[in-house]
């Protein structure tokens, strides 16, 4: 016999795991290399980064990457919820063996990575960028203020591209042991 095909399923998982696996490994990229290696380049690294995140949208890729797998993931948490406890919030997060409080645990830490993500990390790198470019088209030595907010918004990108990344570790860690708590 032929089991049926769940389309709905398939797609959503699809885009849960490869927006995933894209938002992780593009947003590891950023904090642990492609950060770190323009600020100690300096503004030599100004048009390198202008044209990764004006003109290839990079920050607003990774946000759509990390949307992608945060809908798709509650909406198959949603239909687990349904499939395996009838809509009971309790039983599904607290009576599921383990599964569904670990599934839950990981699409709050997912989610509050996205919330960071977008407005910490993707809008930091966009303003950055745009004082960059700023310092870069002035007339002489850059503005004291105009230094002072560059290193200002490096201080947060480091911060929260750090607290961003332990997050979707967390959430990965979580998720993919999920079946066996």
């Amino acid at each position: 016999m032929v089991a049926s095909v769940d389309w709905v399923m398939i797609v959503l998982r699809f885009f849960h795991i490869v927006g995933g696996a894209l938002w992780v490994g593009s947003a590891f990229l950023f904090v642990a290399v492609i950060g770190p290696a323009a600020a100690e380049v300096g503004p030599s690294a100004g048009p390198l980064m202008a044209v990764a995140v004006k003109k290839y949208k990079v920050s607003k890729r990774i946000t759509l990457f990390a949307t992608s797998a945060v809908t798709a993931g509650w909406l198959l948490w949603l239909r687990d919820l349904r499939d395996y406890a009838n809509w009971n919030v309790s039983d599904w997060v607290f009576h599921s063996g383990g599964f569904g409080l670990a599934l839950t645990i990981g699409g709050i830490l997912a989610s509050i990575a996205w919330y960071e993500g977008l407005f910490h990390v993707g809008k930091g790198v966009e303003e950055l960028v745009d004082v960059g470019g700023e310092i870069a088209a002035a007339e002489g030595p850059p503005p004291p203020e105009k230094l002072a907010r560059m290193q200002e918004i490096q201080a947060s990108l480091q911060r929260h591209g750090k607290v961003d990344i332990v997050l979707l570790l967390l959430a990965v860690a979580v998720m993919s042991t999920a079946r066996y708590w």
